[in-house]
């Protein structure tokens, strides 16, 4: 409706209410029962005399207006009903004006001025033909099917973490335990601890006791 820049004006006064009301019920006391005088029994056979039903029913009641001017508008020329007419759905932009609709990757046609940003939601229609159209500022872009963009993976592996190494029973920095006492104490060779800082340091002067 907003597309045909139709405006709905209801009808707020009891006359004009009452001109809908007396209508239908005219159709349903008389209808029905011009049915059943024709021995109409299905909905074919309905829909068949439903024209001549209504002949008869505007002669006997239909008047002449007062003003015989059509208030019907003509349509607006720069109105395309091919996109009008149209199914619609939201979807959001992705790289290089990429979009998904349908299981399907669709980019733009041809090469055009338009710029998008990524993840900018537009509106897409598709046509009672079948084509799909990006709607953007009241004006379409036709669209073509493509391939995904596949992403780039960097060729460089990231270093794993060293494995640990577990010193040999000999290493300097193993602990030696005095067994000549009743309960066993933990205890450090001083030679073998000074060594071990010695390789580390290089020299006994940086090693504090």
């Amino acid at each position: 409706m907003a597309d045909f820049h139709i405006e709905h004006i209801k009808a707020i006064t009891p006359q004009a209410k009452g001109r809908v009301e007396r209508l239908w019920q005219t159709f349903q006391d008389r209808l029905v029962i011009e049915l059943r005088l024709l021995g109409i029994k299905t909905l074919e056979e309905a829909n068949a005399a439903l024209p001549s039903l209504l002949q008869k029913h505007n002669h006997k009641f239909a008047i002449e207006p007062k003003m015989t001017v059509s208030a019907y508008l003509k349509l607006d020329p720069s109105i395309d009903l091919n996109h009008v007419f149209t199914l619609r759905n939201y979807r959001q932009l992705g790289t290089g004006n990429t979009l998904s609709y349908n299981g399907k990757c669709y980019t733009l046609a041809q090469p055009a001025s338009l710029r998008l940003d990524a993840e900018t939601t537009v509106e897409v229609r598709e046509t009672l033909s079948g084509d799909v159209l990006l709607w953007h500022q009241g004006q379409p872009w036709a669209l073509k099917e493509t391939q995904k963009p596949q992403r780039r993976t960097s060729g460089s592996k990231k270093a794993s973490s060293a494995s640990p190494r577990k010193p040999a029973q000999n290493h300097p920095w193993k602990t030696t335990y005095d067994t000549t006492k009743t309960k066993t104490k933990r205890t450090t060779n001083n030679s073998a601890f000074q060594d071990a800082m010695y390789s580390q340091h290089n020299s006994y002067a940086e090693v504090t006791w």
